[in-house]
């Protein structure tokens, strides 16, 4: 009987999913932001899917290209300085899986995004509050501001923000166990 590519894969799949937690790291840094010329946020998060789904499963790959589009699309869409730079990381240390952004913000931006993030609360709460805030937007459709709620709600994931000399971090954690 001849082996088909199928098997292959399943082989690999299954032999993945016990081998050895890995280790798995990157650092982009780009700017200045106002260079960007295509869709920074796509390309960063199908670098993060591949790479991630080289050692875990597709399911965390996944949830990595989720939170990077949302994140480094925010930088994209929130540049205060077209000559800053934003960075964007990713490590799973076998524990967790953490992607921090990090971009130049005022003082008054990086409140208004701690408040977001402390409004969120649990995945439980967070669904409530995103079930709530598509029944008010119905009528603005296309208003937007989903994200950061869906990484909590949908995707299990803690927020977290630091803001220092000028420069705003928010980090989304994923524990691997439990």
């Amino acid at each position: 009987m001849t082996e088909t590519p199928t098997d292959h894969a399943r082989d690999d799949a299954s032999s993945a999913a016990n081998a050895p937690r890995a280790n798995v790291s990157f650092v982009v840094d780009v700017g200045p932001l106002s260079s960007v010329v295509g869709d920074l946020p796509t390309v960063v998060a199908e670098f993060s899917l591949a790479l991630v789904g080289l050692f875990y499963p597709s399911t965390l790959a996944k949830k990595a290209n989720v939170v990077v589009t949302e994140l480094v699309q925010n930088i994209v869409e929130n540049v205060l300085d077209p000559t800053s730079h934003g960075r964007v990381s990713l490590a799973i240390d076998g524990k967790d899986l953490v992607i921090a952004v990090t971009n130049a913000a005022t003082d008054e931006a990086a409140a208004k995004v701690r408040a977001k993030i402390d409004s969120l609360g649990t995945p439980a709460e967070a669904k409530k509050l995103l079930a709530q805030t598509i029944r008010e937007r119905r009528p603005q459709r296309l208003k937007g501001g989903l994200g950061l709620i869906r990484l909590v709600a949908e995707n299990r994931f803690t927020l977290s923000c630091a803001h220092s000399d000028g420069r705003l971090t928010v980090t989304a954690r994923y524990p691997l166990e439990g």
